[in-house]
């Protein structure tokens, strides 16, 4: 699994500039568990770009999330990840209560499969 150990909530705010983000969820890494973060945002996770997917059975309509994250050509930084996915899964996650990011699972290739928690 990718990215485990990143602590993130999801659908609460669109991020403009990637440099608050980062700055945003480094804070909220030691708020929630200093000792055990594995937010590295500088970190390759992949050298091309990525499919993200998601079904989010609790959803009546428009419950599958799928996003490329990454420039051909180009590797993606955990950074990279995690700000795409949060502006982008933003209108998706917004009516959820509280919907946290617990990593990333490969499926094959390029894509990886999201999970959250409640």
């Amino acid at each position: 699994m990718e990215m485990e150990n990143v602590f993130w909530a999801l659908g609460r705010k669109v991020y403009p500039l990637y440099p608050e983000f980062v700055a945003a969820v480094t804070a909220y890494q030691q708020d929630i568990a200093p000792d055990r973060s594995g937010w590295h945002p500088e970190q390759k996770i992949a050298e091309t770009p990525i499919q993200i997917t998601y079904e989010a059975l609790w959803k009546n309509e428009d419950d599958l999330l799928n996003l490329s994250i990454g420039t051909p050509g180009h590797g993606v930084t955990m950074g990279e990840i995690l700000f795409t996915l949060n502006n982008e899964s933003y209108s998706f996650f917004r009516e959820v209560d509280t919907c946290f990011f617990e990593g990333l699972t490969w499926v094959s290739g390029n894509t990886y499969r999201l999970r959250v928690g409640s």
